[in-house]
């Protein structure tokens, strides 16, 4: 069975069963595998801190952010 043929049969699971193959596979990973940032990416992180830490009135509340993910998702 190929990687291809396995992710089809996943795809073809009800979605409550494919988050439960993806937390098995998750779980089952040794830590810290996928977990690392690049350098750019841990930048760009310290570089968002900095600019909350200056003025977290920047922050968003959680339902306001999920009001704009949900816009920019085209629901």
């Amino acid at each position: 069975m190929t990687i291809e043929q396995v992710l089809n049969d996943i795809s073809a699971l009800p979605p409550r069963d494919q988050l439960r193959v993806v937390q098995t596979i998750w779980d089952r990973l040794p830590k810290g595998v996928g977990t690392e940032l690049s350098a750019a990416q841990q930048a760009e992180l310290d570089r968002r801190w900095a600019g909350y830490k200056a003025d977290p009135s920047t922050a968003l509340a959680e339902d306001e952010f999920r009001e704009r993910i949900r816009i920019a998702s085209g629901r």
